[in-house]
């Protein structure tokens, strides 16, 4: 699993802001857009964002690769999202960018030379700064309303907050002439060889966890998980919690909670019970995903995972907005395999944009979210709960 999400940390987005909206608008005055070239060999893409933004963000691959098919494409990932390209297929190259260390980030993107470099950088300006001083020969990223973050592209794509982020991803290919439609390429063979058979079937997966800014705000409460992962075992279902290396010993005091309630029921349930936060890798989690019967999941990497594993799946929304970040499936069986639960903007949730937008004192809001209504929805998956 990868390490925190280099967003996600409040020095780095004020240094950011800081240092980087000034910095764009001088090389803006020095830069003069360039015209479109006829043709591209080498493409490049950063995604420099989260495991769940990477997803998203890699449906640009399919439609450049339909596009451009004799073309090279390099992807620019991070430390904190380099594991996810471990399931997406389609391109030729990934170059891990340092992207906390700027100077060695530039150095990095101007080793692996590109004719067309496209940041799907939404806020942070540093993709941009990288983006200007890679030597690349045309630049595409997002003008992001109040961000300051455009000035120095060749071409921009307003970022809207009005529709799904994969809709705005799939904007950036219009500066090409490309109206793109694919999902993320997937590659369903790269989960070959792992099992899933250390815990009792048919299972569910509970994904309690969430990163970045304000996380504890996005989570359910531990009782809640608690009382929702007994119902399951009692039902005959198995549980695996998964999680980030940070969430190891969180997902152990949660793995200790059930078991305690475990015991007092009757009858052999040994097995029942299987905790991989914090102990295995993206691979190894999205195996457990694929295989499960449905999965339970705060709004992170794993929920758009989930999703586009095409898995039943029970979303969990309190601040951040289903509209923009929600979960997306392929095909026609879009929003007919997800349930999504939390508060509305009429109840005083949804409100995160880019997700950063919380108040002075935000709510905790999570906690609106009852048991009962989760279990609800995963009988609506023919899933049997006693």
């Amino acid at each position: 699993m990868p390490v925190k999400a280099e967003r996600g940390r409040g020095f780095l987005r004020k240094l950011d802001r800081w240092i980087g909206v000034p910095l764009l608008f001088v090389l803006g005055l020095f830069h003069s857009k360039r015209a479109k070239p006829a043709q591209f060999q080498r493409i490049g893409v950063c995604i420099f964002a989260a495991i769940g933004d990477a997803l998203l963000a890699s449906c640009l691959i399919a439609s450049i690769r339909k596009a451009y098919p004799g073309s090279k494409i390099t992807i620019f990932a991070t430390p904190a999202n380099v594991s996810t390209f471990d399931l997406i297929g389609s391109y030729d190259n990934l170059v891990l960018v340092p992207i906390t260390q700027p100077l060695a980030a530039i150095q990095q993107v101007r080793a692996h030379p590109v004719d067309l470099l496209i940041d799907t950088s939404q806020w942070p300006r540093i993709g941009a700064v990288v983006a200007a001083l890679s030597g690349a020969r045309w630049t595409i990223g997002f003008e992001t309303e109040g961000q300051n973050r455009h000035f120095s592209y060749d071409a921009t794509v307003k970022h809207s907050p009005k529709v799904h982020e994969l809709e705005n991803f799939r904007a950036l290919l219009r500066p090409l002439g490309i109206e793109a439609q694919a999902m993320p390429p997937i590659d369903l063979s790269t989960l070959a060889g792992i099992d899933c058979l250390n815990i009792k079937q048919p299972y569910l997966v509970l994904h309690p966890w969430a990163s970045g800014n304000h996380f504890q705000l996005r989570e359910w409460p531990i009782s809640s998980w608690t009382a929702l992962a007994l119902k399951l075992i009692q039902s005959g279902y198995g549980v695996v919690i998964t999680g980030g290396p940070g969430d190891k010993d969180r997902g152990n005091a949660l793995f200790q909670e059930i078991d305690r309630g475990v015991r007092g029921f009757e009858g052999n349930l040994s097995g029942a019970l299987l905790n991989l936060a914090g102990q295995a890798d993206l691979l190894k989690t999205a195996a457990y995903l694929n295989g499960a019967v449905a999965v339970v999941s705060v709004n992170t990497g794993t929920m758009h995972l989930a999703a586009l594993f095409n898995k039943p799946l029970v979303a969990l929304h309190g601040p951040t907005n289903p509209d923009r970040w929600g979960p997306v499936y392929p095909g026609a069986n879009n929003g007919q395999s997800v349930v999504v639960l939390g508060p509305g903007i009429q109840e005083g949730g949804a409100y995160l944009n880019l997700g950063f937008e919380y108040p002075q004192n935000p709510i905790y809001l999570m906690d609106q979210i009852s048991v009962e209504a989760v279990v609800d929805a995963l009988r609506k998956f023919s899933i049997n709960i006693v």
